[in-house]
């Protein structure tokens, strides 16, 4: 289950990003590309085990989204979204692409509460 490696590396930005800093996270969105094969709820479970090793991650919520696959076809020339791994082209089923997106995996954003105050870190 690769989701609890990838939701350790997810837990390790947050706290290197906190670092000694003494606050509450409440949410932490994270983007993934469908190359990834991600099991959502697999991913879900590891971060929530995970998230209780720190009081600060103890609250926080996994706000999660999958980036689509997008190519250039370099035979037809036609843009396309995808939501599943291939490697044709939908339009005319040439091997030759180029691919824009879908193979990301990042932590986009993290919302923090620091006593009284709110902010994005």
């Amino acid at each position: 289950m690769h989701e609890y490696a990838i939701a350790k590396g997810i837990v390790d930005v947050v706290l290197t990003t906190l670092g000694d800093r003494e606050c509450v996270v409440k949410k932490v969105w994270v983007k993934a590309g469908v190359t990834k094969a991600i099991v959502e709820d697999a991913l879900r479970f590891s971060f929530d085990v995970l998230k209780k090793q720190d009081k600060r991650l103890a609250g926080a919520e996994l706000m999660y989204q999958v980036i689509l696959l997008r190519g250039r076809c370099r035979n037809c020339g036609a843009e396309f979204e995808i939501d599943r791994i291939s490697g044709l082209c939908p339009v005319c089923g040439s091997a030759d692409v180029e691919w824009l997106a879908g193979d990301e995996l990042f932590v986009e954003k993290i919302e923090i509460s620091d006593g009284n105050r709110e902010s994005d870190g």
